[in-house]
C-alpha cells in the first residue's frame, strides 16, 4: 500500500485545480473501493453525506486552535475536532472520526468502542476561549456530537449492537457507520447539556478565524 498526501485544490506539480471537482474525484475513488477507509477517507465520505442532506453551511477539518479573536484569546480545542459542521440554522456539530489504519504489513481495524472518550470530550469543548473567565469551565459550542466508525459489514454492526445501545442510553452522542457505498446513522444524538449560547454565538461571529481548517489536507492509502 502506498500512502499519498494531497491537498484539495492543489493538483499535480502543485498546480491549482478546482477544489469541488478534485474532492469529487477523491470521493469517487473511495466509493469505488480504490482507497482504504482511513480516517481521512471517512472524512470525505462523511462530508459528502452531509452535503446531500442539504443542512450544511461550513465544514472545518482537524480544528485545533483559531486565530486571535479581535486581539483577545483564541479558541482552543483538545482533542482536535476531526470534522466541525456549521449548519444553515446555526447548529454546530462536532464529529470524532475513526478509520482503518494500514501499515506496511498489517491492518488494524477499529475496535467497536474506540473513540467514544474523544467524542464525549467534545461535549465540554473548547477547553479555552476568549470567554473562559466568564462562562462555566464545561461550556461548549457544540449542539450535538457524533462518533463515526468505518464499516462495510452490516453484520459487524449487529455484533456491536450492545455498543450502540450503550451510546444511546448512557450518552448524548450520536453514532454513525460509514462504508464505501453507504452511511448509516445508528444512534441519533441528543442535545448537548453543556452548550453555552454566548460562547457559541462568539464562535459563529468569528468563523473567519478558522479559515485555515477549510483547506482539506488528506492522507489516503491506495
Amino acid at each position: 500500500m502506498a500512502r499519498r498526501t494531497t491537498t484539495i485544490g492543489i493538483g499535480a506539480f502543485g498546480n491549482w485545480t478546482d477544489p469541488g471537482e478534485h474532492l469529487k474525484q477523491t470521493y469517487r475513488r473511495i466509493r469505488n473501493g480504490q482507497m482504504t477507509l482511513t480516517e481521512d477517507a471517512v472524512f470525505v465520505m462523511t462530508l459528502f453525506m452531509l452535503q446531500q442532506r442539504g443542512k450544511t453551511k461550513h465544514i472545518f477539518k482537524a480544528v485545533r486552535q483559531s486565530k486571535d479573536i479581535g486581539g483577545q484569546e483564541y479558541f482552543w480545542f483538545r482533542p482536535d475536532v476531526d470534522l466541525l459542521e456549521v449548519r444553515h440554522d446555526g447548529t454546530v456539530v462536532g464529529y470524532e472520526l475513526k478509520g482503518i489504519q494500514k501499515a506496511k504489513r498489517t491492518t488494524r481495524d477499529v475496535t467497536f468502542y474506540e473513540g467514544l472518550d474523544q467524542a464525549l470530550s467534545l461535549l465540554v469543548n473548547p477547553v479555552d476561549s476568549p470567554l473562559s473567565d466568564s462562562v462555566p469551565p464545561e461550556a461548549s459550542i457544540f449542539d450535538h456530537v457524533y462518533l463515526v466508525h468505518p464499516s462495510d459489514n452490516p453484520a459487524g454492526e449487529v455484533h456491536s449492537g450492545a455498543f450502540a445501545r450503550l451510546v444511546d442510553s448512557c450518552t448524548p452522542a450520536g453514532l454513525i457507520y460509514v462504508g464505501h457505498n453507504r452511511w448509516k446513522e445508528a444512534v441519533s444524538p441528543k442535545p448537548n447539556p453543556h452548550v453555552n449560547q454566548e460562547l457559541k454565538n462568539l464562535f459563529l461571529q468569528n468563523l473567519d478565524a478558522f479559515a485555515q481548517y477549510q483547506k482539506f489536507r488528506l492522507s489516503l492509502v491506495q
